[in-house]
């Protein structure tokens, strides 16, 4: 892991022009085991609209945590990623206990679709779910996040389908799929436009893979990115210096 890692200002960080590296870029493998954590539920989720001094858009976006939580955390993922799945099992719960439901940082939720044929439909489902839940059930929404990468299959992608999403849906509590449906055939071209955007915003970082995180003190203006599934240790050690810039 490399040790000139540093804090850097947003604009040089999207610019190319300085990298933060918390613990290294390659993604950390972790053990096939699984974790015994379960799927992170935050205790306080919220909607927001505008754009962030990072310059990236939140309405529509998932947030889990507190609004005047003073760090930010971009996760781009999809959910069809093997280590999507082991960061959201083995490190969310983590970072979700020791900093987001504490107050210190906000998760917001980004898609990079880019594993395989179903990668966008899938995001697509995510953005509807939240969308129909964020007002009044957020939490069934992460209920949902969870479920989806609990589905992943290990060795391909053919587990991925639209009865798959239906069923992931229809089996959580608190998201209504007749909903869920309706807005995906009402709201689809604008959704899928803002999956774009988030996946074009991941590219200047730049990100090529998921998961791919930003960890941005919205104060100081401090920056800096986090590459794969990275150990908790990492997100740690990139969370506080990011604070305490």
């Amino acid at each position: 892991m490399g040790s000139e890692s540093k804090i850097t200002r947003r604009r040089a960080l999207v610019a190319g022009g300085g990298t933060l590296a918390f613990g290294g870029t390659v993604a950390y493998l972790a053990s096939r085991g699984g974790s015994s954590e379960g799927a992170y539920v935050p205790e306080t989720s919220h909607t927001s609209d505008g754009t962030t001094g990072f310059g990236v858009e939140l309405a529509g976006r998932p947030i889990a945590g507190q609004a005047d939580a003073p760090v930010d955390i971009y996760y781009w993922t999809d959910y069809l990623c093997p280590f999507c799945k082991r960061f959201e099992t083995e490190t969310l719960p983590k970072v979700g206990r020791n900093y987001i439901d504490a107050g210190d940082a906000r998760l917001v939720a980004l898609a990079l679709p880019v594993i395989g044929e179903y990668s966008m439909p899938a995001a697509v489902w995510g953005r509807s779910v939240w969308a129909t839940v964020a007002a009044d059930e957020p939490a069934a929404f992460w209920r949902w996040h969870g479920a989806a990468f609990d589905a992943q299959e290990r060795n391909d992608n053919d587990w991925a389908t639209e009865e798959t999403f239906r069923q992931i849906t229809e089996r959580t509590a608190g998201v209504s799929l007749d909903a869920v449906e309706e807005h995906r055939q009402s709201h689809g071209d604008d959704v899928r436009a803002s999956i774009t955007a988030d996946a074009e915003f991941a590219r200047s970082v730049p990100f090529r893979g998921t998961p791919g995180f930003v960890i941005y003190n919205r104060e100081s203006d401090a920056a800096g990115k986090i590459a794969g599934a990275q150990p908790y240790e990492n997100f740690a050690d990139g969370i506080d210096r990011v604070l305490e810039a």
